[in-house]
C-alpha cells in the first residue's frame, strides 16, 4: 500500500473507528483497525463482533492494499502530526508514516486474519433527518433498563410505519417515547420493529450527532446497518453495523394513560428549578410530592428530610380537572422534565396512584411516562 492522505481527515476517521476497540485476550486482533487502500479511498474498520465500523476517507493511492494496525496508538501519534498531509506505506505487516519531519513504523497484523464486518441487503431501509434521529435517540438512551434478566428492557425499542419512526425505552419505572418523520422508505417497505442495544445506540449518536443531510438505516431480522454518503455521492462516508437483541419488546402502550383526571400546564424552568430544590431535602427515598389544587391554580411542591429539614414552595400554574396529592422520585421527575425542549410543559395525572404523564405543551412527538411513589 502506498497513498497520501490529509492528516485531518485520516484523524478524524480514526477518533470515529477507535471507540469500539479495546484489549482482548482472546482475539488481540480486535484491538487492531483494518486500513484498506483502493481507487480514490481509504477504507478504516473496526469491530467487536457486535457492532462494525467502516469509515472512508478521500486518498490519492499510489498502490493498493490493506493492513491492520493497533488502532489506539495509530490514532494518537496521528492526531500529534502537524504537518497537512500524510505519506503511508505498508510493507511486511509493518505501517510507515512519513512527512517532512518524521518517519514512524508501527508494526501491524496481517489482514487477512480481521474478522468481517458483514453487510445487509440494501432492500428493505427508511431514511430520516440525520440531526432529528440522533436527538431524538438522545431523548429516550438514559431510560433503558440496567438488567440482565430483561435484556429487551435493555435497549431502545424502534417501530417504524410508513411515514414516522417511534423510538422508546423503559426501565419499569418511567417510559419515554419519541416520534419521528421518516423522508422515505423502500418500495417494499412494511412497518417493523426491532431492539436496539444501548451501547450501540450511543456509538450512533457519536458518530452521526454532528453530521447533517439523511441517514439511511439498512433494517434485516438480527442487524441493521445505519449509513451515510459522501455530500452529493453515491458513495459511503460511514457505516455501522451493529446486532440488534433478540426478543419480544412489552407492548408499552398499555402502560401510557388515555385519560387524565388531573391536568396541569407549567413553565419549564420554573417547575425544574422547584424540583432542584425539592430534591435536597428528599433524603435517601428520592420522594418529592406535589398537590395540584385546580381550583386556586396552585401546585404545592414539598420534601422532607428526617434529619436535614423540609422544604415547600408554591407555584402558579394552569390547572383544571380534580385536586389530586401524588409523589415521585425527584431524580426520575428532574430527568424526565430535562428531555421537554419546549418552554412550557403539561403534567397530567390520573389519580395519586396513577402514571404520570409529562410532555411538551406545543409538540406532541415527546412524551414521559413517570410510576408515582405509592403511600404505604
Amino acid at each position: 500500500m502506498k497513498t497520501t492522505v490529509l492528516k485531518n481527515n485520516f484523524s478524524k476517521a480514526l477518533s470515529v473507528v477507535e471507540r469500539i476497540t479495546g484489549k482482548n485476550l482472546t482475539l488481540p486482533i480486535l484491538e487492531n483497525a483494518l486500513i484498506s487502500a483502493d481507487e480514490n479511498t481509504l477504507k478504516l474498520e473496526t469491530t467487536d463482533l457486535e457492532v462494525g465500523i467502516n469509515y472512508w476517507i478521500s486518498a490519492k493511492i499510489t498502490e493498493k492494499g490493506k493492513i491492520t494496525i493497533p488502532v489506539k496508538p495509530l490514532s494518537s501519534f496521528v492526531s500529534l502530526i502537524n504537518e497537512e498531509k500524510i505519506d503511508i506505506e505498508t510493507k511486511n505487516n509493518t505501517l510507515t508514516l512519513k512527512g517532512e519531519s518524521y518517519k514512524t513504523q508501527i508494526k501491524g497484523l496481517d489482514a487477512k486474519d480481521f474478522p468481517i464486518i458483514p453487510e445487509i441487503a440494501d432492500d428493505v431501509w427508511v431514511e430520516l433527518e440525520t440531526e432529528i434521529f440522533s436527538k431524538a435517540v438522545m431523548q429516550v438512551i438514559d431510560f433503558c433498563a440496567l438488567t440482565q434478566t430483561r435484556l429487551e428492557l435493555s435497549g431502545i425499542y424502534f417501530y417504524f410505519e410508513k411515514n414516522e419512526a417511534k423510538m422508546v425505552s423503559t426501565d419499569s419505572f418511567r417510559l419515554a417515547e419519541r416520534t419521528v418523520p421518516l423522508t422515505a422508505t423502500s418500495n417494499n417497505f412494511e412497518p417493523q420493529s426491532f431492539i436496539l442495544p444501548k451501547s450501540a445506540a450511543r456509538e450512533l449518536i457519536n458518530i452521526f450527532s454532528q453530521k447533517t443531510d439523511k441517514l439511511k438505516l439498512y433494517l434485516s431480522p438480527n442487524q441493521i446497518m445505519a449509513e451515510q454518503k459522501f455530500p452529493d455521492t453515491n458513495r459511503p462516508q460511514v457505516r455501522l453495523v451493529t446486532r440488534l437483541i433478540e426478543g419480544d419488546y412489552p407492548n408499552y402502550q398499555e402502560v401510557i394513560p388515555k385519560r387524565q383526571k388531573t391536568r396541569i400546564k407549567v413553565k419549564k424552568e420554573i417547575f425544574l428549578n422547584q424540583i432542584k430544590k425539592a430534591s435536597l431535602f428528599s433524603g435517601r427515598s428520592n420522594e418529592v410530592r406535589l398537590e395540584i389544587k385546580p381550583e386556586k391554580s396552585k401546585l404545592v411542591i414539598t420534601a422532607q428530610n428526617v434529619d436535614l429539614g423540609e422544604t415547600q414552595s408554591i407555584v402558579n400554574v394552569g390547572a383544571s380537572g380534580e385536586e389530586v396529592k401524588i409523589a415521585f422520585n425527584c431524580k426520575f421527575l428532574l430527568e424526565g422534565i430535562n428531555q421537554i425542549a419546549d418552554q412550557e410543559l403539561l403534567l397530567e395525572l390520573n389519580g395519586s396512584e396513577g402514571p404520570g404523564l409529562i410532555k411538551p405543551a406545543s409538540d406532541s412527538s415527546f412524551l414521559y411516562v413517570l410510576m408515582p411513589i405509592k403511600s404505604n
